[in-house]
């Protein structure tokens, strides 16, 4: 693998088995990757920065944290680093929830460190799909908003119209209004 940059060069290793991670961390260096090591999900989600990336690879049943429960976590972010779960307990209803939350692949243990490299070689392709994602996201609450702020102008900012005129419910739009900082009695005529 030669890649021309440092994303595919970055990587996390989150396992509460010292001697996983270590092993890992040695096979993964001698392809001259940057590799941070982490025993456990919430050590690492606290060290991790924002300009992170490369590529995590995580354990699914840790102690404190599963696997499952960082990628929620992850998930949360705008362009969440690729994560890849490795896993005793791998069968199918687990891996295709981990895909589900936004895993970008999944590996049962035990398994040959070179079918992980691949992995992650994967894993650290671009990912033009993401940004695209990313962009059409923005463009859809740009959207929302204009027809939420254009609602309480029709209705002078009567929640229960503006909820009708938009079929959804009154939590909805309040956590709409949070979100893109619109307040309503901005709306109201005097």
């Amino acid at each position: 693998m030669t890649p021309n940059n440092t994303h595919n060069k970055r990587l996390i290793i989150v396992d509460d088995d010292f001697d996983l991670r270590d092993s890992l961390s040695d096979f993964f260096s001698h392809y001259e990757f940057e590799v941070s090591t982490f025993a456990s999900g919430k050590e690492m989600l606290a060290q991790l920065s924002e300009e992170f990336d490369g590529i995590i690879v995580c354990d699914l049943q840790m102690p404190g944290m599963t696997g499952l429960e960082v990628v929620e976590v992850l998930s949360e972010k705008e362009n969440p680093p690729p994560l890849i779960l490795m896993t005793a307990y791998g069968d199918v209803p687990t891996a295709v929830n981990a895909m589900q939350l936004g895993a970008f692949d999944f590996i049962e243990k035990p398994f040959d460190p070179e079918s992980l490299k691949q992995k992650v070689e994967l894993a650290a392709k671009p990912r033009p799909i993401t940004s695209q994602a990313h962009n059409l996201r923005q463009h859809v609450e740009q959207f929302e908003k204009a027809l939420i702020r254009q609602a309480l102008v029709d209705y002078e900012g009567h929640i229960a119209n503006v909820c009708d005129h938009l079929n959804i419910p009154r939590r909805t739009l309040n956590e709409k209004l949070l979100k893109y900082d619109l307040n309503r009695l901005d709306f109201i005529r005097k």
